[in-house]
């Protein structure tokens, strides 16, 4: 069974929240099929193209998201928020007659999803986020913060570091703990010369 695929020009990681405005026809009849399936689809970055109009070109790993709250907007608009649980990889996709992309979706296989203990060397990450969590942007992901899981403090730090699209990806691709809490430790050491 294919999945319903969402491009988008932002990285998902699992327990990332997102509001969404749409407008465009596939994804209004994407959210009713949804929402009548009790089902969520796949958000995924786009490599090359745009959110709007014609099917862009994809990365082959996403987000499993499920559809947490929705609402009419005073634009006329539908807005829903969407809470990303797993991520996936992806395989053949292809584009249905009114432009939604579909693809196979495998879940992805990380030591990170095992849930591992975090290595004492790494603990200044903790600080880094906790330092993130106090912003304004990071409000909604306060409260619900685990910190003696690994994976909730590497996907939140992967979401909420101000680096590049590309980067991020790379850091949602990473197969194992350890590839990630290192890639995590040089872009903080990065973003502090």
């Amino acid at each position: 069974m294919k999945h319903a695929l969402f491009p988008l020009n932002t990285v998902l990681f699992p327990g990332s929240i997102l509001p969404l405005q749409l407008f465009e026809q596939r994804y209004l009849n994407l959210i009713k099929e949804c929402m009548r399936n009790e089902t969520g689809f796949i958000t995924v970055l786009i490599s090359e193209g745009k959110e709007v109009g014609a099917a862009p070109k994809i990365y082959c790993t996403g987000c499993y998201v499920e559809i947490i709250d929705w609402q009419s907007l005073p634009n006329g608009l539908l807005g829903i928020s969407i809470q990303a649980k797993n991520r996936v990889q992806l395989s053949g996709s292809t584009v249905r007659d009114d432009g939604l992309l579909l693809a196979h979706a495998t879940s992805f296989d990380s030591t990170l999803d095992k849930n591992p203990s975090m290595p004492c060397a790494f603990n200044p990450l903790i600080e880094t986020l906790k330092q993130l969590l106090e912003h304004p942007f990071a409000v909604q992901y306060k409260k619900h913060m685990n910190f003696s899981s690994t994976a909730d403090i590497c996907y939140r730090l992967s979401e909420l570091l101000p680096i590049s699209n590309q980067e991020k990806q790379c850091l949602l691709e990473t197969e194992t703990t350890e590839q990630m809490l290192d890639q995590l430790a040089l872009h903080i050491n990065a973003l502090q010369v």
